[in-house]
């Protein structure tokens, strides 16, 4: 069995959840449950330096962990103070950084990591950020985007040496009024990205100039059920490894929605919507794009999806329950 790494971050219960995942059937079994100190919420796992970064919500801290290669399971490595309470942990390995958003706080702060992968003190911090909630590093390495879901704009910095953040010229992208830009995601050729909007439900689809830093509207698409009359709260955006499909969380439908991505334009087709996990918060598609697993904030619990290769379309395979409010999702291929 060729099982991946499952890794779920429990914020009440105060707990990351690592599972086995079988690659060929999709079976799922809990391995580990590791007590944090903290209440864990955003993850981000590097794979090849096998490690997970964690940010601690209640203790505002950036926590690193060692994820061993056999059974996937993780041992702590120290953590240090964060400038505000961590929503979101991106990495940057050429750069030997870690970046956290804080959407209470209102700033990004930029982590240098020692020889170990342990987070030292902020290097940098970035204020007056309204609502920061996330900071996603695009493929060459060289840029950061960081959407500030309370003014309606994404920033866009330049990634300098050691890490160093330096705002491009623009320095913003503003998206329609009342949008609530949130999750980021770059296409694996770096041409496109696409953007989450929490407050309004759509997904912004921006032609990328990776030479310049630049971020052109081609496409907004609704990503809510074509039936809901409740207000959208959208939460996680996937990418599918080969870039075919895109996945997008509503927590207020507890839905999943699936959209076709057109390779030469990056448009994208809705394909359909899956009922998941009560509240949706979390989500994560495996590096080979045939498995998705989504975690209910309120259920307590994950599902695990065969993503259909043709189609997209998802079918569930398989439950395991979590500690008390799961909120991110990480899956890695050892």
């Amino acid at each position: 069995m060729q099982a991946l790494f499952v890794y779920v971050s429990c914020g009440e219960s105060r707990e990351i959840d690592v599972f086995s995942l079988d690659s060929r059937s999709g079976a799922i079994s809990l391995r580990q449950r590791l007590l944090t100190s903290g209440s864990p919420v955003p993850m981000r796992a590097m794979p090849v330096q096998q490690r997970l970064y964690v940010g601690m919500r209640n203790d505002n801290a950036l926590h690193a962990f060692a994820i061993k290669s056999d059974d996937g399971c993780l041992r702590s490595l120290g953590g240090v103070a964060a400038p505000g309470a961590p929503v979101y942990v991106y990495s940057a390995p050429a750069s030997g950084v870690v970046f956290s958003s804080s959407y209470g706080d209102n700033n990004l702060s930029v982590f240098p990591l020692d020889v170990c992968g342990v987070p030292r003190a902020a290097q940098q911090t970035e204020s007056g950020l309204p609502r920061a909630h996330a900071a996603r590093v695009d493929q060459s390495g060289r840029w950061l985007l960081v959407p500030t879901l309370g003014a309606d704009v994404i920033r866009i910095y330049r990634i300098g040496t050691a890490g160093r953040l330096v705002p491009n010229d623009p320095a913003v992208v503003a998206v329609k009024s009342g949008s609530g830009p949130r999750h980021p995601v770059f296409s694996a050729d770096n041409r496109f990205v696409y953007c989450l909007n929490e407050l309004n439900g759509c997904i912004d689809v921006f032609a990328f100039d990776a030479e310049r830093g630049v971020l052109d509207l081609r496409q907004t698409i609704s990503m809510m059920p074509p039936n809901f009359a409740g207000a959208p709260w959208a939460a996680e955006l996937r990418l599918t490894g080969d870039g075919r499909f895109l996945y997008a969380t509503d927590r207020r439908s507890s839905t999943i929605a699936t959209l076709r991505v057109a390779k030469k334009t990056g448009k994208l087709a809705l394909v359909g919507h899956t009922p998941t996990e009560e509240t949706p918060r979390g989500m994560d598609v495996d590096p080979s794009g045939r498995w998705l697993v989504a975690a209910g904030q309120q259920s307590g619990a994950l599902t695990v999806y065969a993503i259909d290769p043709v189609s997209g379309r998802l079918a569930a395979k398989g439950r395991q329950r979590t500690g008390k409010e799961p909120i991110c999702v990480e899956i890695v291929a050892p």
